[in-house]
């Protein structure tokens, strides 16, 4: 809409370098064909669809309507490229990686599981009676505990994402989106 891309295009270069050589290359050729086509889009700013809109009627701009070829036709051929790319070469792009471990049990879905991480959770970091409050705020469960000495960070980390100690009675445990939920049992648990 607004022809912000920079940083999808700086994330895309880290995550998969080998397929960013490749877009570039096809941008390259797209827009050499856009200039033996004749489309010029008349761009003030940032090349997006509302910068269309209104430079559409610039003197800069010509043959604007072929946008709509161009746009299908590097869509299909980039698409065609990069899964070809992926499959053939086994490329680990997000969501492709190989995983050395199960994924936690406060990735996986359903508020059956959200108990039993809250139950696991709370085991950990000493039980009902260690706690003396919790809340969650975006992705983490935060603690306060009467004795942090008594946190298993191990058996922690086996049911969340990651654990910090933010202070000397306080500690954040990372869950994840689902961490509303999650909390909400944890809560259920400690009868507050």
């Amino acid at each position: 809409v607004c022809g912000v891309t920079e940083p999808f295009e700086f994330a895309f270069m880290f995550l998969a370098p080998g397929l960013y050589l490749a877009y570039a290359a096809l941008y390259g050729i797209f827009t050499y064909a856009t200039v033996l086509l004749g489309f010029r889009a008349g761009f003030s700013f940032s090349a997006g669809l509302t910068d269309l809109i209104f430079s559409a009627s610039l003197p800069a701009a010509a043959k604007t309507w072929m946008i709509i070829p161009l746009g299908i036709a590097a869509f299909a051929i980039f698409y065609g490229v990069f899964r070809f790319a992926i499959t053939k070469f086994d490329l680990k792009t997000p969501g492709r990686e190989e995983d050395d471990e199960e994924a936690s049990p406060a990735e996986a879905k359903g508020r059956d599981n959200d108990e039993k991480v809250a139950r696991a959770l709370l085991e950990a970091v000493g039980g009902a009676d260690n706690v003396v409050m919790s809340e969650s705020c975006f992705t983490r469960l935060r603690l306060e505990l009467k004795d942090t000495s008594l946190v298993d960070e191990k058996a922690v980390k086996q049911v969340s994402a990651g654990f910090i100690k933010s202070g000397a009675s306080t500690v954040q445990i990372v869950i994840g989106p689902n961490v509303q939920f999650v909390a909400d049992a944890f809560k259920a648990l400690l009868g507050r």
